[in-house]
């Protein structure tokens, strides 16, 4: 793992850790995540120091400080930890990582599971920017997906991370849910821009295999939207944020211009990360790993020395950069053509002719002034012009 620490392409620009503890399980999520108890989260902090201290050991062989320039906490609901908890997390960081470089350091919070004194703390240890997941402002939503918190939680969540000084406030919310209508989504989309976030991500459901909601679709329980009513979902979020003061720069991701998601800027821009704790992925040296999903198989091959990753794969030449271009191509800014050959060796336009031709024929892709970018007629059909591409 010995990476050049000036080549942001093979060294850790940013930090991502996985905390899994959930005070409930939401329907819809896959994500690696278990229902919060008291004591669990001791053995798993003890697991998650020990990989991220074997970790840098490998990135520094002769000593040094890790100092990233982004930091996020995921989950799970990292929220979900007592202030013991969230203090002894906060030690272990600081035991580890040198913040020098530290320009954007997030935490997932859940609006039900925040409360000032939790906010006032996370501010404290120097946490500058929250996300909440807030999903939807309408109760029918709210219990579909099995959130814990009410309709009116998120904008309390939001007034309270104002209060405890948080100038840099991203919300969740979710599009395409069944039984959602348009009129839902734009409810929803309003009660978000009335609270003047910097940030917004907007995601369109996925039916994960074996989630609960999935099962129900399967079930005939619920309805899920059609692809023809997904993409009108797709464009009242596009249309409606975009004059509500957060533009687009990224296919699910709406912020005040300088107010971009930096570390995740970081994974679009195919940059080097490190990632620590259950499924938690990493990109370093041209390699990409992926932990064990599974929170006990973790904490096994963690505590026994094991190496926690359930997958390691290193691309090379054309798959790196076919990879690379796809995610660039999530961006709204997309790929500078000329800058994309110097970086990586690969020539776009000699490498998919006839892909990019018939792409832009059908106003699906743009090229002007040395750049290439999906349109906004082909960004609700984005997944499938990018999967021609990998």
């Amino acid at each position: 793992m010995n990476a050049n620490a000036s080549d942001p392409r093979l060294y850790p620009e940013g930090l991502y850790v996985h905390l899994p503890f959930c005070e409930a399980l939401c329907t819809y999520c896959d994500f690696a995540r278990e229902l919060y108890s008291s004591d669990r989260p001791n053995r798993y902090l003890a697991a998650l120091e020990r990989e991220l201290d074997t970790k840098l050991r490998r990135l520094h062989p002769r000593g040094g400080a890790f100092a990233p320039r982004t930091l996020f906490v995921g989950g799970g609901t990292p929220s979900s930890l007592s202030l013991p908890q969230l203090d002894a997390f906060f030690d272990l960081l600081d035991r580890h990582v040198d913040r020098a470089r530290l320009e954007e350091f997030t935490v997932e919070c859940n609006p039900g599971s925040t409360d000032a004194a939790k906010l006032a703390r996370l501010r404290a240890r120097g946490v500058n920017r929250v996300s909440f997941g807030v999903q939807s402002f309408q109760p029918h939503l709210l219990q579909l997906l099995g959130r814990v918190h009410g309709a009116k939680h998120g904008a309390e969540a939001v007034a309270r991370a104002r209060e405890a000084g948080f100038e840099n406030v991203s919300i969740d919310l979710m599009h395409g849910l069944p039984t959602q209508s348009l009129d839902d989504l734009k409810r929803d989309l309003d009660a978000a821009l009335a609270l003047e976030t910097e940030h917004l991500s907007a995601y369109g459901l996925i039916h994960e295999a074996g989630t609960p909601l999935t099962q129900a679709v399967q079930r005939g329980q619920v309805a899920r939207p059609g692809p023809e009513e997904e993409a009108a979902h797709y464009r009242l979020v596009m249309e409606t944020l975009d004059s509500g003061g957060l533009p687009m720069y990224e296919i699910s991701n709406y912020a005040k211009p300088g107010r971009e998601a930096q570390h995740n800027l970081i994974y679009w821009r195919n940059e080097a990360y490190l990632g620590v704790g259950v499924s938690a992925a990493e990109y370093v040296a041209g390699a990409r790993s992926v932990n064990r999903k599974d929170v006990n198989a973790y904490l096994e091959a963690v505590e026994r020395g094991a190496d926690p990753a359930a997958s390691t794969e290193t691309l090379t030449g054309a798959a790196r950069a076919r990879e690379a271009l796809v995610l660039a191509l999530r961006l709204r800014e997309g790929v500078d053509l000329a800058a994309f050959a110097a970086r990586w060796g690969f020539d776009v336009e000699a490498a998919f002719p006839e892909l990019l031709a018939t792409f832009t024929r059908e106003g699906l892709l743009e090229r002007a002034a040395g750049r290439l970018r999906i349109t906004r007629q082909g960004l609700p059909v984005a997944d499938g012009i990018l999967s021609e591409l990998v």
